[in-house]
């Protein structure tokens, strides 16, 4: 055996081929991963330092690079494919690299479940050169990757698949058993509570492919029927409210946008109270620190807590149960459990209704309606091109005068967004950085968004004022969902913690609660037990059992039972059915349709850019703005301008478009009473419907309108005489019934 091998190594090194993959296979994942760990930790040095910080965790993954290229052993171009490889992980660290400078928390598998939004976000994120330069990256590499397929030379060698397929899988062997090893020794972990730090400890190549296949809850040794049965049994055998004394007021939570009083970072001095409302209602009502799981990203996930009441830290690394379990199933949540004491349920968001997939999700969380951003009307925007909050005031309104019943409320904004930018670019500020920032971008960073923050400030008081005008019992439960990707550090935060915000529950019934630092898991639990509502079995599990020794894992034994088991808890049947979620609280109609003027139609479209020739190459006659222009200076204003209509109807915005007999039709929004379309084939007894879309994806459609114009209908001479085939037209008798 011993010969054997000396004999099968001094082959390989007399073999050009053979020798040449060697040195690929051990230098490449090696050099490879010095790369990928000075792009993770931002600097040079610590890039080649982790090697000796953490030998253990970079020798894992140089083995992971090792794995991933072993595949090519079975190729005859086994150095160009090797080389590949290397040039992906290399780009997946430069990726990692520039998302962690944008929103801090590292890349991993969510973010191509998320790319389905990227339209949404990626203008806010990227200048249009960056833009521009990734492109240009990409198609860089691209070519570079092509040329190495075609000069690189092709392995000369007889391939042993068989030897090759036994050594991949050694390989994949012992990868997998030093990863077991680095579980035993805590080198590693499989979960991430904090996956900035977790990409620091352990490497970038670990911590991206375990944000692969980590998925879920992994099943815990203690559950079994029993177990979950004992559970439940406490819950039922715990009083935790008092049930005479349970009280309905509506109940909305008001999720802000990387929201927290900046007055708690060390040593920045500012010209003014950024946000002195907020800091006001904290000494007044109850509130507290409320820790999350991101900084700089990761809205949906601090939603999913909060509405469940499920810990995030017991899914995978990285996870988005919205990408996730919650495509294929609905979960508890504080809109079911309200829903059983008669309130309505309404999400609001003042941003693309496709982002985080929430039109798709929310109908699993129980809501019964959806205004997304697709039905406001926004007005004013931030320099970033995100929709400034003000206007969640009138939505959150609408939401509360649209049913008789109590209502709960789900509002989340979206004008502290980052990214923040690093030069001035606000005309007027309210203010201004006066101390504790040397950097000069970072003040500007800084400055843009305490303004940003002053201006959120205000947008609370006016909803205060206005559900305090209501005179209905409210309860309000602000909180920031993260904080801002500002690059801050815990040594510039009073409280030494990036994973906290601050939470505040305004109410008009005297709501008897401490100040209470909590998870994120635990507020709307909170709430609910201090209106005495005990119902669901999430919700009365954090009632029961907070503050047990085992509190944590028996929630874990919950959540895997309702998410991944045989639901114990439920006696076996999910009770939990999707809703029939609505698009937007006010129905989108069409009550009728006139012939539009030559001047209406320059009013309503000398702002279209879009809008300059709409007519089909095959029509005889052209109609387009050039026309109506000239028709207009020759004073002839008040003419029908032919296949131009103004399409009547009800809560029409920006994103409403017509659909004619199923095709859509040039669409241009006048007001939300009227639309203007360009329809030269429109018929009588053609059908219309009205569509709301976000891009291209149609989030609702509108009832049909039957478009009817007395020119069109054919008109029969009582004189002719007509084969009608036994229809009774021109018939002497008297036709029975309607016509």
């Amino acid at each position: 055996m011993k010969e054997q091998l000396k004999n099968y190594f001094k082959d390989i090194f007399k073999t050009k081929d053979k020798r040449m993959t060697l040195i690929a296979f051990i230098v490449l994942p090696f050099l490879c991963n010095i790369i990928v760990e000075m792009f993770n930790a931002k600097s040079f040095v610590e890039g080649i330092t982790y090697i000796f910080r953490d030998t253990f965790s970079f020798f894992i993954n140089v083995f992971i690079i090792m794995f991933t290229m072993s595949i090519g052993l079975l190729l005859k171009r086994r150095l160009a494919y090797m080389l590949t490889v290397a040039i992906l992980w290399c780009g997946l660290g430069i990726t990692n690299f520039i998302i962690t400078l944008k929103r801090t928390t590292p890349f991993s598998a969510t973010d191509f479940k998320l790319l389905g939004s990227i339209d949404d976000t990626i203008e806010k994120y990227l200048t249009p050169f960056e833009f521009i330069m990734i492109i240009v990256a990409i198609a860089m590499v691209v070519i570079g990757i092509s040329m190495v397929w075609v000069k690189l030379p092709k392995y000369a060698e007889k391939i042993s698949y068989f030897k090759n397929i036994i050594f991949i899988a050694i390989s994949f062997g012992i990868t997998f058993l030093i990863i077991e090893l680095g579980f035993v020794v805590g080198a590693l972990s499989p979960k991430f509570p904090n996956m900035t730090v977790a990409y620091a400890d352990y490497g970038f190549p670990y911590c991206f492919v375990t944000s692969f296949v980590n998925k879920g809850v992994e099943q815990p040794e203690e559950y079994s029927e029993e177990a979950i049965r004992e559970i439940v049994e406490k819950m039922n055998n715990t009083i935790t409210v008092d049930e005479d004394e349970t009280k309905t007021p509506n109940v909305i939570f008001l999720q802000m946008e990387s929201f927290f009083d900046v007055s708690g970072m060390e040593g920045l001095e500012l010209s003014a109270e950024a946000t002195p409302i907020f800091n006001k209602l904290k000494e007044e009502y109850p509130s507290g620190y409320l820790t999350v799981n991101n900084v700089g990203y990761g809205t949906a996930n601090t939603e999913f807590e909060i509405m469940t009441g499920l810990n995030l830290d017991d899914f995978g690394p990285g996870e988005f149960p919205y990408t996730t379990i919650l495509t294929t199933t609905t979960c508890e949540t504080t809109g079911y459990i309200l829903k059983d004491y008669g309130y309505a349920a309404h999400a609001i968001h003042n941003n693309t209704a496709t982002f985080y997939s929430r039109r798709s999700i929310f109908k699993r969380l129980g809501f019964d309606t959806f205004t997304s951003v697709e039905y406001m009307y926004p007005v004013d925007y931030t320099p970033t091109e995100w929709v400034k909050d003000y206007i969640l005031t009138d939505e959150i309104l609408k939401a509360l005068n649209s049913t008789d019943e109590q209502d709960y409320i789900y509002a989340i904004s979206v004008q502290g967004h980052g990214d923040y930018p690093s030069e001035p670019v606000l005309e007027e500020m309210k203010v201004n950085v006066t101390g504790g920032v040397e950097d000069e971008s970072k003040k500007h960073m800084l400055e843009y968004y305490v303004n940003m923050l002053s201006e959120m400030d205000e947008f609370l008081g006016q909803l205060i004022e206005a559900l305090s005008n209501l005179s209905e019992e409210t309860v309000l439960v602000i909180y920031g969902d993260h904080l801002p990707s500002l690059d801050i550090n815990e040594s510039e935060l009073k409280n030494k913690n990036l994973y906290q915000t601050e939470y505040v529950v305004w109410n008009n019934i005297d709501l008897e609660m401490d100040d209470k630092d909590i998870e994120t898991y635990q507020l709307s639990s909170r709430v609910l037990h201090h209106i005495g509502i005990d119902g669901g079995m999430i919700n009365k599990f954090h009632q029961t059992y907070n503050g047990d020794k085992d509190y944590l894992e028996k929630l874990t034994l919950l959540t895997f039972d309702i998410l991944y088991g045989n639901m114990f808890s439920y006696d076996g049947v999910n009770p939990y059915i999707a809703t029939d979620m609505k698009m937007g609280t006010q129905d989108i109609i069409i009550t009728g349709i006139d012939k539009a003027t030559y001047k209406e139609v320059y009013d309503y479209t000398s702002d279209e850019s879009d809008v300059d020739d709409t007519t089909d190459d095959d029509t005889e006659e052209d109609t387009n703005i050039s026309d109506i222009i000239d028709d207009i200076q020759g004073n002839n204003q008040a003419e029908v301008a032919p296949d131009w209509y103004l399409v009547r109807g009800n809560n029409f915005t920006k994103c409403s478009f017509v659909e004619i007999n199923g095709i859509e039709c040039d669409t241009i929004y006048v007001e939300p009473e009227c639309l203007l379309i360009y329809a030269p084939e429109l018929n009588s007894l053609d059908v219309l419907v009205v569509n709301q879309k976000s891009n291209a994806t149609i989030l609702s459609t509108s009832k049909e309108f039957t478009y009817f114009n007395v020119e069109d209908t054919p008109v029969v001479n009582p004189d002719e005489d007509v084969d009608s085939d036994g229809d009774n037209f021109g018939a002497e008798e008297d036709i029975d019934g309607d016509v």
